[in-house]
């Protein structure tokens, strides 16, 4: 049903189209008072097709999609439109994507390129002690970009009011499932900063590697917004380009790492793995307390993004946060961090986790400024790259 919540009267007028915009009905309420109204679309209009939902409660326009789903529990999806207003757009030409999920099956996405044809779907019978991607080094998912010519190019690109880099490997193979990987920068940083500095010295390690990555950089500001910016810029890659749509990874320094601890808070099902430099808690969306594997990186020197202030304050917790959402085993006395006198620095990976959601801690001497970039005595470059690289190739 398209549930209405109204805090005061306002009149009400809710129109149906199919998707090539022909009006199929009005209903109109009139003034309604403040109180919770439901209609019953699919009860009333049945079949398995694509429908669009237009209401309008007093001057406020909102536009939605609705697929009735008789084959599952009646159940019906309603998707909001990304424009708002009274002009009506045709949408048989959208691209979309779907999740599905189920008890003992690996989730899978897939992308919708027609709303008017009919979409079969097999998920793929996993172990329930596994993870939902099917278990380390699982086959790739492929997104429907996968062997069709791309029209993206990178450089500077803009999703709504943000602008973002994005950079995948030329010549381009579009057969080749690439892993994608979000980098956030820091406060003051943007887009183009990160493409300048390599995205935190990784894309020169996956070139290297000759593994096919794609690096996609947005400017934010750690914001409920850039959570939708991630997600647009997502579906569009996967439609246009061919991603493995179960190795997506996220990192970041300062706010950038606190970007990529709130996106691990809700988007465990898009997300395979987050590493988090120099983070703090911010939670700008709802937490969503499921697994997802973790990866901190912290300087014990750190005055900005604090390691422990105590009350749940500083990255510690996070850390703790994640191993216990993984179940992995929280030790009875504090897990080994570098402490004075300790030349490298000290990883620790949490034992008992649930396969597939491995929570690792790389602690280390200096301050926040320095983090992103930590060096060991000795050293001539830094080991942060690294340590991520191997984080996210583990699966």
């Amino acid at each position: 049903a398209l549930e209405l919540e109204l805090a005061e009267s306002a009149p009400v007028v809710i129109e149906i189209f199919d998707i090539k915009s022909n009006l199929l009905k009005v209903e109109n309420r009139g003034v309604q008072g403040a109180g919770h109204y439901s209609w019953n679309i699919p009860g009333e209009f049945g079949a398995n097709k694509l429908l669009i939902v237009r209401a309008s409660v007093g001057d406020r326009v909102s536009t939605f999609r609705c697929m009735p789903s008789s084959g599952y529990a009646g159940r019906a999806a309603f998707l909001k439109s990304p424009s708002e207003g009274r002009a009506m757009a045709k949408s048989a030409a959208a691209v979309d994507s779907l999740e599905i999920s189920a008890s003992g099956y690996a989730t899978k996405t897939v992308m919708v390129e027609s709303f008017d044809a009919q979409l079969n779907v097999s998920l793929t019978a996993v172990d329930n002690s596994g993870d939902r991607w099917g278990g380390l080094k699982n086959p790739p998912a492929k997104s429907a970009g996968c062997g069709k010519a791309t029209t993206l190019t990178n450089g500077i690109k803009t999703m709504g009011n943000r602008d973002y880099s994005l950079d995948f490997p030329t010549p381009y193979d579009m057969n080749a499932p690439h892993m994608v990987i979000f980098i956030y920068h820091w406060a003051g940083g943007s887009a183009a900063s990160m493409k300048n500095n390599n995205y935190y010295g990784i894309q020169p390690l996956a070139t290297a590697a000759k593994v096919p990555a794609i690096f996609v950089a947005p400017t934010h500001s750690a914001s409920a917004a850039d959570h939708v910016i991630h997600d647009d810029i997502l579906t569009l890659l996967k439609a246009n380009l061919c991603v493995d749509s179960s190795r997506v990874f996220t990192t970041g320094y300062s706010l950038g790492g606190m970007m990529t601890y709130s996106l691990t808070q809700s988007k465990q099902k898009k997300l395979r793995a987050g590493a988090g430099i120099a983070a703090a808690i911010i939670s700008p969306t709802p937490k969503i307390q499921e697994p997802i594997a973790y990866f901190g990186l912290s300087a014990m020197g750190d005055q900005t993004c604090i390691w422990d202030g105590g009350n749940g304050r500083g990255s510690k917790y996070i850390i703790l946060e994640k191993a216990k959402d993984n179940g992995c085993t929280i030790p009875a006395t504090d897990f080994p961090v570098w402490k004075s006198g300790i030349a490298k620095h000290v990883v620790y990976e949490f034992e008992g986790c649930k396969p597939g959601y491995p929570v690792v801690q790389s602690t280390f001497d200096g301050p926040h400024g320095k983090a992103e970039v930590a060096k060991d005595p000795g050293e001539s470059a830094s080991w942060v790259p690294k340590e991520i690289w191997a984080f996210f190739t583990r699966f």
